[in-house]
């Protein structure tokens, strides 16, 4: 304890999936330096990991897309919750959990107001006017709802102040980081609960000696699995044995799969939804793929690296921070399914080369992304703000 137990900070984020995500070692950080701990969001699935992280989690449904009425809602809601908890620092996440959370923290005068850009709202779209709306809101928002912006690579950060969002006094870059004791174990083949490659290999059906391809990711426009389905459609004309495992759920679902059958890839690319033993499949693929069209950091390709796996990812956003290209893993321009298939058979057919780029993107990740780097950085911007 540092003496910061009188200290209560409000977190806000759209979904509980983002706080499990990028949240759960800093909540644990703040609470082994006596801050107390609130997280409101949609809570679905994620409650009890996050109050294991020293967080109590408020539910507060916040709508992803823009709804009027159930954006009303929203902010009345975190409008009652901090007059009730009374926090001398909100800090929220994602785009519409940011705008609606800085405006209910300026409301009712919370003393210090903090948000965490992962990626610009813009970035989602190609509507000029879309673009131009989502831009003046986040004018908006960071110079009149908000004390100190946060971002979590270069790429953003250069974005952000390009477009005067925040100039570089009121915006922080620090880069997410990995709790790597949770990958260690996969090394020596000893992490609790762990299953063998041939176990998931053989839940996929995957035969013996053929590639195996994993992405992760929720089933959202975003993450680009349109074009990863057509680019591994390229794939499997040159190796019909390969099999291409999606973990992760969402919205999309239904489509990907009709997409995946049109493309007669039945029983060689595998929607497999949200899994608790991602980081199992992630340990026995032969190569790691992102073809994401924006991105803020790649929290999964980070941990495919921590796993020594090689990686194919499109060259968007944080992605270039993570990813060296040619030294640590591929990267390919997004939309471009051929390209990107190109760079996934190279590395498929090349295992030395694969193996090269698996041992230096695990060094890469060892040596650049500790959650304890980021958790140092920004308890010291929280001392800062609040003194």
């Amino acid at each position: 304890m540092d003496g910061h137990e009188k200290y209560t900070t409000l977190h806000i984020t759209t979904v509980d999936l983002t706080a499990w995500c990028f949240l759960r070692s800093w909540f644990r950080c703040l609470r082994q330096n006596g801050y107390k701990v609130t997280l409101a969001c949609t809570v679905s699935k994620f409650r009890d990991d996050l109050e294991a992280s020293g967080a109590e989690v408020i539910d507060i449904p916040i709508a992803r897309r823009i709804s009027p009425l159930q954006d009303l809602i929203s902010l009345f809601k975190l409008i009652g919750l901090i007059r009730r908890l009374r926090p001398q620092l909100v800090h929220t996440h994602t785009s519409k959990a940011g705008f609606i959370g800085r405006l209910a923290a300026r409301l009712c005068g919370v003393p210090h107001i903090v948000h965490t850009i992962h990626e610009l709202p813009q970035n989602s779209t190609h509507n000029p006017w879309l673009i131009k709306f989502y831009q003046q809101l986040e004018l908006f928002a960071s110079r009149f709802l908000c004390d100190q912006l946060i971002t979590v690579s270069q790429p953003n950060y250069e974005q952000i102040t390009s477009l005067g969002i925040a100039t570089p006094d009121r915006l922080a870059l620090i880069r997410e980081g990995l709790d790597h004791t949770k990958y260690e174990p996969y090394h020596s083949h000893c992490a609790p609960g762990q299953r063998s490659v041939s176990e998931i290999r053989a839940e996929f059906s995957v035969p013996e000696g053929a590639p195996f391809i994993c992405s992760v990711g929720r089933l959202e426009e975003a993450k680009g699995h349109s074009d990863l389905l057509q680019a591994f459609s390229i794939v499997a004309e040159a190796m019909p044995q390969a099999r291409l495992v999606i973990v992760g759920g969402g919205r999309l679902q239904a489509r990907l799969q009709s997409e995946l059958e049109a493309l007669g890839l039945q029983g060689k690319a595998i929607l497999a939804g949200w899994r608790d033993d991602m980081l199992d499949i992630l340990a026995s693929c032969d190569l790691y793929v992102l073809a994401s069209h924006y991105e803020g950091l790649g929290i999964a390709t980070m941990e495919a690296m921590a796993l020594e796996r090689p990686v194919v990812c499109t060259g968007v956003g944080g992605v270039i921070d993570v990813v060296a290209d040619g030294t640590t893993g591929h990267l390919a321009p997004p939309h471009n399914p051929q390209a990107f298939a190109e760079k996934m058979l190279d590395l498929l057919q090349n295992p030395e080369k694969a193996s090269s780029f698996a041992r230096a993107g695990y060094r890469r990740v060892q040596e650049q992304f500790h959650d304890e780097t980021a958790n140092k950085a920004m308890l010291a911007l929280y001392r800062e703000i609040m003194h």
